[in-house]
């Protein structure tokens, strides 16, 4: 602990000292602020250093002129001499005070030096009244009381700050002058002692009462400033850390403080911001092209010119291509007459909070995976379109499509696949509609979209088929290349509908049309298609029970050789019979099972009943199963045929499976995985409608199929268009140079079968042999046709007719 003063070492040491020291503290200071506090107290000392001195050499040169006539010549040259000497180093270091900026600290032997320079003036100003009282008169004695008074109780005041110096000062000076009371041996002087005593300790009392003040205004102040240096290092640490910023303006809209953060987000140095008004610097980082910061920045504006504070005000900034939002909060600040001289107030960085806002936003209203609208932004657009708040409704066409075997692609090639094609058709929709069009996506692969302006049948074809033309190049996605199909239905709006469920469904049920024509194509809506959905939603909901109900059944057609007339195999062709629907073809209700996912079960039903009933036919007959796309693609089609072939005894070559070309619409590794392990198991694998859809050659070379089989549309035509002819013989020597067999579909005249044997067709199947046929009715059949000889056909040995 520290004090202003030293007390003598004795009294310090002593227990009485310990006890009274507290009456002599005028403040209680560590050893890093006694210091400072010091130099406050020299430093009030030296302000008054000028008036002082002044009235030490005005009283000097009173006493000096007015009893020069005594005779004391030598005393009072000496003793002016001896003051004038004592006050010239204060003066001088007053003068080096003024002067000086840094004296921010003084020692404790600086207080004893002052304390010492005023016990050695106070001790020549009482020896003044000790030599003069007594030799001077009445009126000589009047003065020297008076001056003495006074430089006790001036000095007293003065040195005030210092109680150690102002003490010792007036308790000498006030002893000197008691002193010469006594020596003079003054008939008052003890009263007149006895009042200058009580003078004595009042003065010294003020001394003490004002250190007091002073040292508890320095203790006031240095708490003052160590909370305020708290205060600033944890604003600092604040501002620095924070996402709020304080910020103050003054009258002129200028900012009172600069941040280095706040300098760091406006992009500008911290001075050159403070000069500017912040209302300039948020017009130039205002976001372009944006309405919405434009009205709250105006919002802002009308709050500082009308003077009215305000609470969470958003506001964006832009700068670097980056926009950040803020919460602004603020109060005017006002003087004692009522003016405003600024405003405070607090900005919160909300730009997290306002990009996820706009983020859940922009999810309400669009989907995450496309970027296109979603159903609910859609149906509120057909909402818009169909009852606008002004004028009347103007016609537009609503199209719904989907992608055909999308659940193919789902289920053979996986979910990630999936997705990047769903987001490349979006490309692709996006792509080849107007920038006036709506496009949505509903859910899974259903897309809908909005024609605006179109008022004809006519350009909704024209805006359709330029939507197909462009999804039907194929994709590559993750290294599978799929073909992209799609149906579309058309709805337009007004005819076909005035509210929004009506309409959707309208387009819906086109939908199903395009689909039940022979997909890739789309189709306008038409009154009688509400009755063949609902036949298509009613055969869907009863093939979900057919296996259980025992309706399925598989009908069979023989295959022969036309070298020999051998029947070498039959063909499994799938039936279905309800009891309300009747016989339902496989045209109808097959695309329905693939669609609604229950081809996988339909198809590994059909491979074990074909199994079980071949097991039954004589010799080593094989027999064919049609084969889904979904079911080729599937990983689980080998093990399905060799359980069934094991089941039932069969060789694995006794099983052909005949896929169609649409599974090379979707090629992947994995496709040509399962392929190649249904070869090495040694089951035949027969390519179906060959020539009829997806046609390439270069599939032909990757999987060497056992068979191809010409479609029945070239084998119609066969004897009436010459280019049939040439497709048929291309096909037979594409297939004999592969080393494949050929088998011709749909058969039904002689002719047709002596141009096939001619060109060196194989095998042939259809009604010139027999039309399909029950499982019971194979025996006889096989029977029957062993005792026929294979040339007895009618027209066999003919030649063929003049082709076109």
């Amino acid at each position: 602990m520290a004090f202003p003063f030293d007390l003598p070492s004795r009294l310090s040491a002593s227990r009485l000292a310990l006890r009274i020291s507290p009456w002599f503290q005028s403040y209680r200071a560590d050893a890093q602020v006694a210091g400072t506090f010091r130099a406050r107290q020299l430093q009030a000392v030296l302000r008054l250093t000028p008036l002082m001195m002044t009235a030490n050499a005005v009283n000097v040169l009173l006493v000096v002129t007015t009893f020069w006539h005594t005779g004391l010549h030598a005393f009072l040259a000496v003793w002016a001499l001896l003051i004038a000497l004592l006050t010239t180093p204060a003066i001088r270091l007053w003068w080096r005070w003024r002067r000086s900026t840094n004296w921010l600290t003084a020692s404790a032997r600086a207080m004893h030096r002052a304390t010492l320079h005023s016990v050695l003036l106070a001790l020549l100003w009482s020896a003044m009244p000790l030599v003069l009282f007594s030799r001077v008169d009445g009126a000589g004695q009047l003065l020297v009381a008076a001056i003495t008074t006074g430089m006790m109780c001036a000095g007293g005041f003065a040195l005030a700050t210092t109680p150690a110096a102002g003490t010792a000062y007036v308790v000498v000076l006030g002893g000197g002058a008691a002193l010469a009371l006594v020596n003079a041996r003054f008939p008052l002087a003890w009263p007149v002692g006895f009042l200058l005593l009580v003078y004595t300790l009042i003065v010294v009392a003020s001394v003490w009462s004002t250190a007091r003040l002073f040292g508890a205004r320095l203790m006031a102040e240095a708490e003052a400033a160590r909370q305020n240096e708290v205060i600033g290092l944890l604003l600092r640490d604040f501002e620095e850390n924070a996402s709020d910023l304080l910020w103050e303006i003054d009258a002129e809209g200028r900012l009172c403080h600069v941040p280095p953060r706040m300098a760091e987000l406006f992009g500008l140095p911290a001075e050159r911001l403070a000069s500017v008004r912040v209302i300039d610097v948020l017009h130039r980082l205002l976001p372009p092209d944006d309405e919405t910061a434009a009205s709250q920045l105006a919002t802002l504006l009308r709050h500082l010119n009308e003077l009215t504070p305000f609470r969470d005000l958003s506001l964006a900034t832009a700068r670097d291509g980056r926009t950040r939002w803020w919460s602004l909060s603020a109060k005017p600040l006002f003087d004692g007459s009522g003016h405003c001289t600024g405003w405070r107030g607090v900005a919160t960085d909300i730009t997290d909070a306002q990009r996820a806002n706009r983020q859940l936003t922009w999810l309400a209203h669009f989907d995450p995976l496309t970027g296109l609208a979603n159903r609910h932004q859609f149906r509120s657009r057909l909402a818009a379109l169909l009852e606008p708040p002004f004028g009347q409704a103007r016609p537009f066409a609503l199209l719904c499509l989907d992608l055909d075997h999308f659940k193919t692609v789902n289920d053979t090639l996986g979910h990630a696949v999936g997705d990047r094609l769903l987001q490349a058709v979006a490309d692709r929709l996006r792509a080849r509609t107007r920038r006036s069009d709506t496009v949505a996506r509903l859910g899974g692969d259903e897309f809908a979209v909005i024609l605006h302006d179109v008022g004809s049948a006519t350009e909704a074809e024209l805006l359709t088929r330029r939507l197909l033309d462009g999804l039907q190049a194929p994709c590559e996605v993750q290294g599978a290349h799929i073909a992209v199909r799609s149906s579309i239905g058309i709805a337009l709006a007004p005819k076909d509908g005035t509210g929004i469920d009506t309409l959707l469904n309208n387009a819906d049920l086109a939908l199903y049309a395009a689909k039940s024509a022979g997909r890739g194509e789309f189709s306008f809506f038409a009154p009688q298609m509400a009755s063949s959905t609902r036949r298509r939603l009613l055969i869907e909901q009863e093939l979900r029970g057919a296996l259980a109900r025992q309706e399925l059944s598989l009908a069979y057609q023989p295959q022969v050789d036309l070298n020999d007339g051998r029947v070498i195999g039959f063909e499994a062709l799938l039936r279905w019979r309800h009891a309300e629907l009747g016989d339902v073809s496989p045209v109808e209700f097959v695309p329905v099972a693939e669609e609604v996912g229950l081809i996988q079960s339909i198809g590994a039903w059909v491979i074990q009943e074909a199994c079980r009933q071949a097991a039954t036919w004589p010799g080593a007959l094989t027999v064919s199963v049609n084969v889904s796309a979904a079911q080729a693609m599937s990983q689980d089609l080998c093990p399905v045929a060799l359980g069934a072939l094991q089941a039932h005894g069969l060789a694995p070559r006794q099983l052909e499976l005949e896929i169609t070309e649409s599974i090379f619409m979707n090629e992947a590794q994995a496709t040509m995985q399962v392929l190649h392990s249904l070869r090495s198991a040694g089951l035949r694998v027969a390519l179906d409608d060959f020539g009829t859809g997806y046609s390439s050659l270069a599939y032909l070379r990757r999987f060497p199929f056992d068979t191809l089989k010409i479609d029945r549309s070239f084998i119609r035509e066969l004897l009436q268009r010459r280019d049939a002819r040439a497709i048929v013989e291309m096909i037979i020597g594409l297939a004999q140079t592969l080393n494949m067999s050929t088998v011709a579909e749909g058969v039904e005249e002689p002719a047709q079968a002596s141009v096939l044997r001619e060109v060196g067709c194989a095998t042939l199947q259809g009604y010139l042999v027999a039309r399909p046929m029950p499982a019971s009715a194979v025996a006889g059949f096989l029977a029957a046709h062993r005792a026929r000889p294979h040339t007895s056909w009618p027209e066999a040995q003919h030649s063929a007719p003049a082709l076109l």
